[in-house]
């Protein structure tokens, strides 16, 4: 009995000192393409000579990335607030949950200027103990 104590008692103590802190959790972001939706400006001359329509509208775009703080590739849509609509490609800022992008519409052969919403990057935990 006494062996049996002595042993319990050491194999206690070893696996007390072996446990020791668990690991930290890691908290990582994931960074997925993403939608824009936003209201737009074209600006510069469309290469009529008619009047020039409203260039204000409202637009969705798809960017190539939700990442913060970091250029991303853009495609979009635009419906302009006189009925017509634009169609864009061009780059976009990223920024927290807004985004500023530069395209250029071929549908009205203007640049435009857009400022709006993307989602934010997903955070995903990982290791340590729940």
């Amino acid at each position: 009995m006494k062996r049996f104590l002595a042993t319990a008692a050491v194999a206690l103590t070893a696996s007390a000192a072996y446990a020791g802190d668990a690991p930290a959790p890691t908290t990582t972001e994931v960074y997925d393409p993403t939608f824009f939706l936003g209201f737009t400006w074209a600006f510069g001359n469309d290469g009529s000579s008619a009047a020039p329509s409203n260039n204000l509208g409202f637009g969705i775009k798809y960017l190539s990335t939700n990442q913060p703080d970091t250029l991303a590739g853009a495609i979009g849509l635009t419906y302009y607030f006189d009925g017509s609509f634009g169609c864009d490609i061009g780059a976009a800022l990223n920024h927290g949950a807004g985004s500023l992008a530069l395209t250029y519409d071929f549908c009205r052969n203007q640049p435009q200027l857009s400022l709006g919403g993307i989602e934010q990057p997903d955070t995903v935990t990982t290791g340590g103990s729940s």
